[in-house]
């Protein structure tokens, strides 16, 4: 890939990016300012977009393995997004509020621009929206399993070059982690200064602005890439094809998608793969990061929105910083000779006077590669959950425990502050701020050197014609374990209980870790090597044999008695 293709697909990667991110937050004000009075629209409007991706993802991704085209899947999914943010702009400009001041975000008089908004029709609006809405998330993932698990490992250079398969990784995510933390800031300060009009106008125009840019660029880095050109081979594209087009009846075409979905979660755990993807799935059921159930427990335990606005810009800075550690990670910890086992062969020994994978060339940089993800991504998640121990022994102390009586004694809620206490007599809220803030952006860092070493280990470690359905059943799970997320919060509703939330959050970190080890243990053979270890202390014991036997020498030269 040369530097011209490489900044053509980033530049199509940033507007696609740019435009999900802005309408992904834009889309809450919206809801917040249609309906002002209550959170069921926002319920709805989540629990909708979740399942659809819950139910379709996988579908999404097999749609994306079939098409033979990369360049006509890529405008697709470019295009239906544009098609959907577009016609939603539109429907939200005739029921969100004239402008954003309070006095305005109020429903008694259902008038906008003259055009009147009975409950039924605005009812009718929202519907609307939110079928626009499944085909912006659905869209916008396709977008995602096009570019990342296919343009970008097709046109990637080989390993070790420039514009390689971890560099390209990085710098994708990198563009995708700030236009996360700047494009809701940029939409919020246009919405304030403004209107909630004035915002769903740029949201739409700022669409309809890089609709064609981002096609240009697809088109340029296509045109100048053959190996994108080349038509994908898909093993059961024919088989398929010929069930579509048979007159079966609407029941069997239930049943035929039923069963094409049972297979692809068959093929998802019958890969390599399947652990670590199911691992970084399971993090999603951590509410400790700076998700709304998490703000919301801040602001309730008397945290300014100031404060933690910076505490979440801080945590933005450290996880773009991870796009930048990864690829020299990954390079450094991929140095390592006689380490184990390379795809379930054995590797040969340091005396054997072989490469790593006792092959030269290309073979030799993908073990090396290998091995540095699989090593670092070790590392990353195991950063992640020792970090988030002190933050939640920090959310426990600053929790409100019930009060328990004399003749009960203290409950299993004060244990952990109880053991705070004991570590540090008197733990002060700036202290306990602090502790929270800095371990929980810190563990940012290690949660995102996990995605990005899992992204390409599921990129390198799939076949080709089922890379991005596998992908799309990961998805699947994302959703499934965001969703129990929220359903366990709706439970655990009050701030004082959302120290268990925390607990449980820090648990499912914990088996994340002890299942990514587990596989790591497996691919590689060891996680430790127990006989360095054992010649290190052998090392030792004799440097201090040594050193014994110097000093006995002392003595029988009569050097120690002058000492005396």
């Amino acid at each position: 890939m040369s530097r011209s293709q490489a900044y053509n697909l980033y530049t199509s990667h940033f507007l696609s990016t740019w435009n999900v991110r802005t309408y992904e937050f834009a889309a809450i004000i919206f809801t917040a300012s249609a309906y002002p009075d209550t959170l069921t629209a926002a319920a709805i409007r989540g629990i909708v977009r979740t399942l659809a991706s819950i139910c379709f993802s996988s579908m999404v991704g097999r749609w994306v393995d079939q098409n033979p085209n990369r360049l006509k899947t890529l405008l697709g999914t470019i295009s239906a997004n544009r098609f959907a943010v577009i016609s939603a702009s539109i429907l939200w400009f005739f029921i969100v509020a004239a402008n954003s001041s309070p006095p305005s975000l109020t429903l008694s008089n259902y008038e906008t621009i003259g055009i009147p908004t009975h409950p039924l029709f605005k009812g009718g609006i929202f519907t609307l929206i939110l079928l626009l809405g499944i085909l912006e998330c659905l869209s916008a993932s396709g977008n995602m399993l096009s570019m990342e698990r296919d343009w970008v490992i097709t046109a990637a250079s080989p390993a070790g070059q420039a514009y390689d398969l971890t560099h390209l990784n990085s710098v994708m995510r990198r563009i995708d982690l700030i236009c996360k933390l700047i494009a809701p800031i940029l939409i919020s300060i246009i919405v304030s200064a403004t209107s909630t009009r004035i915002g769903v106008i740029v949201v739409g125009g700022m669409s309809a602005a890089s609709w064609a840019v981002e096609i240009f660029c697809a088109r340029r880095v296509w045109n100048r890439n053959p190996r994108l050109q080349e038509l994908k081979s898909s093993g059961v594209g024919g088989e398929l094809g010929t069930q579509v087009l048979s007159p079966v009846g609407m029941v069997n075409r239930v049943l035929q998608g039923l069963h094409r979905y049972a297979q692809d979660f068959k093929m998802y755990f019958s890969s390599t793969v399947c652990i670590p993807s199911l691992a970084l799935a399971l993090l999603h059921l951590s509410a400790l990061s700076y998700s709304a159930t998490f703000i919301t427990f801040l602001l309730s335990t008397g945290f300014s929105l100031q404060l933690i606005t910076i505490a979440r810009a801080a945590g933005s800075v450290v996880e773009i910083s991870s796009t930048v550690v990864t690829p020299v990670g990954v390079q450094y910890l991929g140095k390592a000779r006689n380490h184990g086992r390379f795809r379930g062969r054995d590797v040969l020994g340091d005396g054997d006077g072989e490469t790593l994978l006792g092959l030269d060339g290309v073979e030799d940089r993908e073990g090396r590669t290998e091995t540095g993800l699989e090593r670092l991504g070790l590392w990353g998640i195991s950063w992640q959950l020792l970090n988030l121990i002190p933050v939640v022994f920090a959310l426990w102390s600053l929790s409100p425990t019930s009060s328990s009586s004399p003749e009960s004694g203290p409950g299993p809620e004060s244990f952990l502050p109880n053991l705070l206490t004991a570590v540090i007599p008197h733990p002060s809220p700036p202290l306990l701020a602090f502790t929270l803030f800095t371990f929980l952006s810190l563990s940012r860092l290690g949660l995102w050197i996990y995605d990005l070493t899992t992204q390409q280990l599921t990129q390198t470690l799939t076949s080709s014609s089922t890379r991005s359905s596998f992908t799309g059943v990961e998805y699947s799970f994302v959703s499934l374990f965001e969703l129990a997320q929220n359903i366990m919060a709706i439970i655990l509703s009050r701030p004082k209980d959302f120290k268990w939330i925390a607990l449980v959050s820090l648990l499912a970190v914990g088996l994340s870790t002890g299942m990514y080890a587990a596989w790591v243990a497996r691919m590689r053979g060891h996680l430790v090597h127990w006989e360095r270890l054992g010649k290190g202390c052998e090392c030792v014991v004799g440097r201090e044999h040594q050193h014994l036997g110097w000093r006995g020498r002392a003595r029988v030269l009569g050097w120690g008695a002058g000492r005396r």
